[in-house]
């Protein structure tokens, strides 16, 4: 029996694996300096309300390249396209688990629009570590409108 087809085979999926093995762990993105890159992922939204679920997706604004994200141990504080650059966003950050967070917006620092007054009013957004790949996590959130409406965003955000 000719064994290289099969050899071949296992090699190519133990390179595959390696490749999406990272070093990375839920708590080694709990505190630091990490950049969300403006993907087509980050503009794809999905909508659950009562029986039905829709996607839509949101007009990239060509100006922001990435978002660059702050984050200690119960605050984080989010720029658009680097530290210092236009008014930052202030959160709050509850931890759930080593994998998930909730962020509410901080009106102690910031004044709050009607949308953020919204999302802190139902529980602000959930936050999951789905996976991680190099040097970023891949992450679900979730938020709940005032009416119960349920939007989904999937993301990467990468150490700096």
């Amino acid at each position: 029996m000719n064994y290289k087809p099969l050899f071949s085979l296992l090699l190519l999926c133990i390179i595959i694996q390696s490749c999406n093995n990272s070093k990375f762990k839920c708590s080694d993105f709990k505190t630091g300096k990490f950049f969300i890159p403006e993907t087509e992922e980050l503009l794809k939204y999905t909508r659950e309300y009562q029986d039905s679920i829709s996607e839509f997706f949101i007009k990239r604004d060509k100006k922001i390249q990435k978002y660059l994200v702050i984050r200690k141990k119960s605050t984080q504080t989010e720029w658009v396209n680097g530290e210092n650059k236009g008014n930052p966003v202030y959160e709050k950050i509850e931890w759930v688990n080593d994998c998930s967070y909730r962020l509410t917006y901080d009106e102690s620092k910031m004044e709050l629009d009607e949308y953020q007054i919204n999302l802190n009013k139902n529980k602000g957004i959930l936050v999951e570590m789905t996976g991680f790949f190099g040097n970023c996590a891949k992450y679900e959130a979730t938020f709940t409108s005032e009416t119960g409406e349920i939007t989904k965003q999937k993301g990467t955000f990468c150490k700096y």
